[in-house]
């Protein structure tokens, strides 16, 4: 079944001068914004495993088809996005010369025969037939520029460069913040890192709890993620954003004029508390102030585009967590073209993949794997 949601648009661009805020007023391209939601239901045929398994997106180079990890049986499920149907179940060994990482965090998708898989501590290049390519490795004493006393582990956030000369890391301490980035050069084994002071504060807006000999933290992170061949590094903290040229190794900071949000989260919160329960309240005072999702690329209109939510509360009477959001539109270069309050909808869509104009979301239907589509229109 389809629904048509519509926004009401209070978008307003500001500029350094009255003359460039009325020329980008007038070209605000959420003024007429609406999306409309669809629920698509994978055909599987006659498979049966676990339908909401599903995790780590992937798409192929000329997006018509899907891979996505099924974590119980170490598999990447390949499915047609225009038919909605599973092609192939690519299957990976858990032990043995060719065996993939274990508690899999990180999947990318290198060409049409190659996928990168990364754990915390493990990470290398696969055939999508099962076969080693390479073994990385994430231990910083085997990079020249790091060495032994590097303070941090590699293990967070990773991102293979197109070329596949690099891996990009966000380095942090066991369930912190990231301190920075690490780009690893893994034909020369030489490491470089570089810090990201616009980003540092995201560490504010995190709290941990421990017990006994785990812990569970939780609250904001920093993002490293290829969008559109370029690497964006943000936080849900903040709308400053880094872009990385891989070429160069140089960063550029990205700040915007957002006029119905504020730019950052504010404030003090504890970093570690004696309770989940405290835990979990401290979290939700975090995200009761502003939360940036990570950007999207749509071809279908070629912007960019990421979203944001506040006063985020949690409604009893559905068991669900509502909040107000908001949409913003960036042109190829950045610059803010249109921001909106979004009205009919409660929740801030994150992860997920676009196709065209259209922004798919997992989720499951009965017994069957599905997607939420949203078609955007601009």
């Amino acid at each position: 079944m389809k629904k048509l949601l519509l926004f009401s648009s209070l978008a307003l661009l500001a500029s350094c001068s009255a003359k460039e805020s009325e020329k980008a007023a007038s070209e605000n391209i959420l003024e007429n914004f609406s999306f409309s939601v669809d629920t698509l239901i994978v055909d599987v045929g006659e498979e049966i495993f676990m339908p909401g398994a599903y995790d780590r997106f992937e798409l192929s180079g000329n997006g018509d088809r899907l891979f996505t990890y099924f974590e119980p049986e170490l598999e990447v499920h390949e499915i047609d996005l225009n038919a909605i149907k599973l092609l192939k179940r690519h299957k990976f060994e858990k032990d043995g010369p060719n065996m993939i990482p274990m508690y899999l965090n990180y999947m990318q998708n290198l060409s049409e025969t190659e996928l990168f898989f990364a754990s915390s501590i493990q990470a290398g290049i696969f055939k999508k037939s099962g076969e080693k390519v390479k073994s990385i490795s994430l231990k910083p004493e085997d990079y020249a520029g790091l060495g032994p006393d590097f303070p941090f582990s590699l293990g967070n956030s990773i991102v293979v460069s197109p070329d596949q000369n690099k891996v990009l890391t966000l380095p942090n301490q066991i369930l912190g913040t990231a301190e920075g980035l690490a780009i690893l050069d893994i034909e020369d084994m030489r490491g470089k890192f570089q810090s990201l002071p616009a980003l540092d504060m995201t560490k504010n807006f995190r709290v941990l709890f421990r017990q006994g000999n785990g812990a569970t933290s939780s609250g904001e992170s920093q993002r490293l993620k290829l969008v559109n061949g370029l690497l964006i590094i943000d936080s849900g903290a903040t709308s400053d954003t880094y872009i990385l040229d891989l070429k160069s190794d140089s960063l550029r900071l990205l700040t915007f004029p957002h006029q119905l949000v504020p730019k950052a989260k504010t404030g003090e919160f504890p970093s570690e508390v004696d309770s989940n329960e405290r835990r979990r309240e401290v979290t939700n005072e975090i995200y009761r102030q502003i939360s940036f999702s990570q950007f999207f690329w749509d071809d279908g209109n070629q912007i960019y585009f990421r979203m944001g939510q506040m006063n985020r509360e949690l409604n009893e009477a559905l068991k669900k967590y509502t909040a107000d959001i908001y949409l913003f539109a960036y042109d190829e270069e950045f610059n803010l073209i249109g921001e909106t309050v979004v009205e009919g909808l409660d929740f801030m869509p994150t992860g997920g993949f676009t196709k065209g104009n259209k922004l798919y979301m997992e989720w499951v239907v009965d017994e069957n794997p599905a997607f939420i589509e949203y078609t955007l229109n601009f």
